[in-house]
């Protein structure tokens, strides 16, 4: 009994051990080998502090790469849905024990003799390998999943990012044109008071001015708005950093085809390796529910008091005989969970094809649409520009026609800005449903 003990133990220790190797550790290197960025170590009892990752400096203006990074060591509700892996564990730790034996005791009272019997279940010797099957494939399949929450996190965040570059370039660029219309609203007064306009087109411009005016002061405010939603994706709890993004554009390379890329997203995606687990461990239980048709089957060891000065001992069997109930319901439950897990890794499937495919369509529009912007309609506009200031430099036109010239320049940043904007946030998307980086 004591040697059965001490291996027990052992089972448990070895367990535990090869469980937390599997756990957290390589929860962290799957996302660095898919991101470039990995997990902190959390400690094990109290709330988390906020902490850099090793070579990241805070600092006013952050890239998105560094955001994924910060959010990876700091994100609570990543680092809340870490704490499933250890119920998981152990999970397979109670899968792996041994049931105790039973002991009963009858007291000697008037002429009953005493009566001593030790039980010991015996179908867990074919019913514990399955279980432990079943719960390490259980562990394996929620670290899965935990990898997968960290490849939202860092969708969440690059597009979070992306919002608040976006943001940024809206307020500058509404600021920027509604200095420009409070000046063409100035002008137009003057001509006005020269004779050269009427009062119509002052009311028009300056309407225009207040309306441009107003927009940048929203601005702001949405500026701040994706400034907290990163700071919360970051783990910032309580701070109030303004956080900016830079100002530079990052040139990105192709696309692959639609063929690499779904071929990448079945190997990466760790919620479908998730799910073809969970059928595994669907299995696994069904079997585990199979052998439960004999409950219990226990030896038994019988010591009965004989006479005066004598003991009686001897083997029994002590079983339940599956006469009214055969454990159909159970059985039928986990077989129908088997087809369930089945049919929902099926369904996992395409909707992984479908995300792919409508990532990268995104992403090829929104490509496409900015070459075509920097390549044809910008190139007019400029144009234009140029050749109004040099019909003013030589007499032919007045101030107030290059200013409504350069007025257009603004509008076009404007949309280009919200156009390369969709393009990382599409990009974002596509890196999520392959399950990698590009």
């Amino acid at each position: 009994m004591a040697r059965m003990k001490f291996r027990t133990c052992l089972w448990i220790i070895l367990v535990w051990a090869s469980v937390r190797t599997v756990g957290a550790q390589t929860i962290s290197e799957e996302l660095q080998q898919r991101s470039g960025h990995g997990l902190a170590e959390l400690p094990k009892d109290g709330p988390a502090v906020f902490s850099l990752p090793p070579g990241i400096t805070l600092t006013d203006v952050i890239s998105a790469d560094d955001a994924v990074a910060i959010a990876l060591w700091n994100n609570s509700t990543l680092q809340a849905e870490l704490a499933s892996l250890d119920v998981s564990k152990a999970e397979l730790v109670d899968a792996g024990q041994f049931r105790n034996p039973s002991f009963s005791a009858l007291m000697a009272v008037g002429p009953k003799p005493f009566e001593f019997l030790l039980a010991w279940p015996i179908e867990e010797l074919w019913q514990r390998s399955q279980r432990i099957k079943a719960a390490k494939l259980n562990v394996e399949a929620v670290s899965n999943a935990l990898i997968q929450n960290g490849l939202n996190v860092i969708r969440d965040v690059r597009v979070s990012h992306g919002d608040l570059w976006l943001a940024e370039a809206r307020s500058r660029i509404l600021q920027e044109s509604a200095d420009l219309r409070g000046r063409i609203a100035t002008l137009t007064e003057r001509r006005r008071e020269a004779g050269d306009a009427t009062g119509l087109d002052v009311s028009l411009a300056q309407a225009d001015a207040q309306s441009t005016a107003e927009l940048a002061r929203l601005a702001l405010g949405d500026v701040e708005i994706a400034r907290s939603r990163l700071r919360l994706l970051l783990g910032m709890r309580g701070s109030t950093a303004a956080l900016s993004s830079p100002r530079e554009r990052l040139d990105r390379p192709g696309v692959p085809t639609l063929e690499a890329l779904m071929d990448i997203a079945v190997v990466n995606r760790p919620d479908l390796r998730a799910a073809e687990l969970r059928v595994q461990a669907s299995a696994a239980r069904a079997k585990w529910q199979h052998s439960q048709v004999l409950a219990m089957m226990a030896p038994t060891l019988s010591i009965k008091e004989v006479g005066a000065s004598g003991l009686r001992v001897g083997p029994g069997l002590n079983m339940e005989i599956p006469i009214l109930s055969q454990n159909k319901g159970r059985i039928a439950r986990a077989n129908a969970e088997v087809v369930q897990a089945a049919r929902q890794y099926v369904a996992l499937k395409d909707r992984i094809e479908q995300e792919v495919v409508e990532a990268r369509e995104r992403v090829l529009q929104a490509t496409s649409s900015l070459g075509r912007f920097t390549q044809q309609v910008r190139p007019p506009v400029d144009q234009s520009i140029r050749l109004t200031e040099r019909a003013y430099a030589n007499g032919d036109v007045s101030f107030l026609n290059v200013i409504e010239a350069t007025r257009q320049r603004y509008d076009l940043d404007l949309r280009e800005a919200e156009i390369y904007a969709n393009s990382e946030r599409a990009r974002a998307e596509l890196e999520r449903a392959i399950g990698r980086k590009l």
